[in-house]
């Protein structure tokens, strides 16, 4: 986790229940390059059977899941224990409705 310590710190200082961050953003954070592997979903969402990842580890402690935008090199990150706000409520609706 240590790369991505940067990351944790920064997200545990935010008050709000979601972060927008662009790639450059976290890169300035973090204070490296992403790795390419950063523009598929995969990479920012954890697998329970899989291998814990330093990424992973970083956004956990920090009390974040990552829903990343990867074409729009984009990545929100949403506090595990807070309320869904309305539009992402009404996002999920909208997804309900198209299964």
């Amino acid at each position: 986790m240590a790369k991505y310590a940067p990351l944790a710190t920064f997200l545990r200082r935010q008050k709000q229940a979601e972060v927008d961050l662009t790639f450059r953003d976290i890169e300035r954070i973090v204070g490296g390059i992403l790795p390419k592997a950063a523009t598929t979903d995969g990479w920012w969402r954890a697998d329970p059977s899989g291998p814990e990842m330093p990424q992973h580890v970083a956004f956990a402690d920090a009390g974040f899941v990552a829903e990343p935008q990867t074409r729009a090199e984009t990545v929100r990150f949403v506090r595990m224990n807070a309320a869904p706000s309305p539009a992402r409520l009404e996002q999920a609706d909208e997804r309900d409705e198209t299964l």
